[in-house]
């Protein structure tokens, strides 16, 4: 007769995939509570792992931050591209910017996290982060300079990607209360 087998501490504590868990719980408490409150340890609670567990994946709060914010400028990036690209050529700046607002006003928390936290600021200019950040802004830049790559063309496309984030913030911080369609209408193009 075999003898049941039983769980021993150990691998009670093994987990499948920790880093992608601990990314999706750090996104969720994100999502509900902002990232200032996020600590390694309440991930690790949440997980089921012990409180050291998360330190094989990341090295600090900060990092796991940063890893949270560069998936969120990949999703971001790709939500934007989808929409610049879901009809014609003519409407694409319209659908990407209705697509922004959607996002921000969706993900507002990831959306601080990404665009109002510190972290792109400190990132080093070659760092993974820094280089999420800035391709979030081509599906935009694209599109703005089909017709050639002016200086201007650059120019409009840094003042339409600053009216975004500032509708998203001022939205968020209960200063606009104007759907995102009413705000697109005002959107200078």
């Amino acid at each position: 007769m075999k003898k049941p087998t039983t769980k021993s501490k150990r691998d009670a504590y093994h987990h499948g995939d920790l880093r992608r868990t601990l990314l999706q719980a750090a996104r969720s408490e994100i999502a509900a509570h902002g990232a200032q409150s996020l600590s390694l340890a309440s991930l690790a609670r949440r997980a089921g792992v012990a409180q050291s567990a998360p330190y094989r994946h990341f090295a600090d709060r900060d990092e796991l931050l940063t890893a949270v914010a560069i998936a969120g400028f990949e999703a971001f990036t790709e939500t934007l591209r989808i929409a610049s690209e879901a009809g014609s050529r003519a409407g694409a700046i319209k659908r990407i910017c209705a697509a922004y607002l959607g996002f921000g006003a969706e993900n507002i928390q990831l959306y601080r996290l990404m665009f109002a936290s510190s972290l792109v600021a400190s990132a080093t200019e070659d760092s993974e982060l820094r280089k999420a950040a800035w391709a979030s802004f081509d599906p935009l830049l694209e599109r703005v300079v089909e017709g050639g790559k002016s200086k201007q063309a650059r120019l409009t496309a840094y003042a339409i990607w600053a009216q975004l984030h500032g509708f998203v913030t001022l939205q968020a911080d209960g200063l606009l209360t104007e759907p995102p369609e009413e705000l697109l209408k005002g959107l200078m193009l």
